[in-house]
């Protein structure tokens, strides 16, 4: 079930006809957090019917007690545990009762980031999808939010916010918020706003860095790293985080694992690796192959003191342009 789907049936129908269980996963903090709010919603006098539990070293005794617990002067109570990864012998006994038949108004919300699969294997158990939204719709929700506040923005603003933001919700509801309170009621957010208020991120600038080299913009692309440099990153922050990125690109464009097995593999978001393809795709693997061995040599010779970080970044820049 999409996220967007899960409000939904939560506003439209009593949760008994949805169901007990939820799964709430996800790399988007914004929707996990959003899924979880509208559940905590449902239950009166939280400070009796909400318990919650964090996945690592939890006690399942108390977990059980929990979930099998009666709400008081309320209809629902609600147990909540995070980041809970259980495996085979865990899902066993009365953990394994409960997840085949839970209580009607005693609701489990299950919070991860990463996928679950053990779990999912219950037909009592309800998935709430709560990836990267795609950019389409987070564009319709920055409109939307604007419009509700009486605040315009262009569609060329709306764009700039969600890929400085990389399309994490979380930052981009900070930003709308901000640029909304900036604006004022009647007022347009325009280009100009977004480039001085929302921060880009150092992943960002190191991949819109990247984006100008590969299409041979390389004026543009050395005022990055001088913006970088006056906004307090050190050089060496900049090769090490140009060396990291052009490793990624390298291990996307030679593997054949899908998104989401390469986001497990580097330890990244799947939207992260979407973009890593797309921009290996402008480069050959074997110019790839020499620009990461240089900077890997490079790295070396930074730790070992044989060469000046900044002298070292630039040169690596440079080089990057000429393969």
């Amino acid at each position: 079930m999409k996220f967007a789907d899960f409000l939904k049936s939560i506003k439209a129908d009593n949760v008994k006809t949805v169901g007990s269980v939820f799964l709430i996963e996800g790399e988007d903090a914004y929707f996990r957090t959003s899924a979880l709010s509208a559940l905590k919603n449902l239950v009166s006098e939280p400070e009796l019917n909400l318990t919650q539990f964090e996945g690592t070293g939890v006690d399942l005794n108390q977990l059980i007690s929990s979930v099998n617990a009666f709400p008081f002067m309320s209809e629902f109570r609600l147990t909540v545990i995070r980041e809970f990864y259980p495996d085979k012998s865990m899902l066993k006994g009365q953990l394994q009762d409960y997840l085949e038949k839970p209580l009607e108004n005693s609701i489990l919300a299950i919070v991860n980031e990463k996928s679950s699969d053990g779990l999912k294997r219950f037909s009592a158990v309800i998935a709430v999808d709560c990836s990267k939204a795609d950019k389409s719709s987070i564009l319709k929700w920055i409109k939307a939010e604007c419009a509700s506040a009486g605040v315009g923005i262009s569609q060329t603003a709306a764009d700039r916010i969600c890929e400085y933001c990389l399309s994490d919700m979380l930052r981009i509801e900070n930003e709308v918020s901000k640029l909304i309170s900036f604006a004022g009621e009647g007022s347009t957010i325009s280009d100009e706003d977004v480039n001085e208020l929302v921060p880009r991120d150092s992943e960002y600038k190191i991949y819109e860095m990247t984006d100008y080299i590969a299409k041979k913009k390389f004026d543009k692309a050395v005022f990055i790293v001088n913006d970088m440099i006056s906004r307090g990153e050190t050089p060496q922050r900049i090769l090490i985080s140009i060396y990291n990125y052009f490793r990624r690109l390298l291990h996307v464009s030679i593997s054949d694992a899908g998104a989401g097995k390469l986001a497990s593999f580097l330890g990244i978001k799947e939207f992260a690796v979407k973009k890593a393809l797309e921009q290996s795709s402008m480069f050959k693997k074997r110019a790839l192959k020499k620009t990461v061995d240089f900077l890997e040599e490079t790295d070396y010779k930074l730790k070992t003191g044989a060469a000046e970080a900044n002298s070292a970044m630039w040169l690596a820049v440079f080089k990057i342009m000429t393969e």
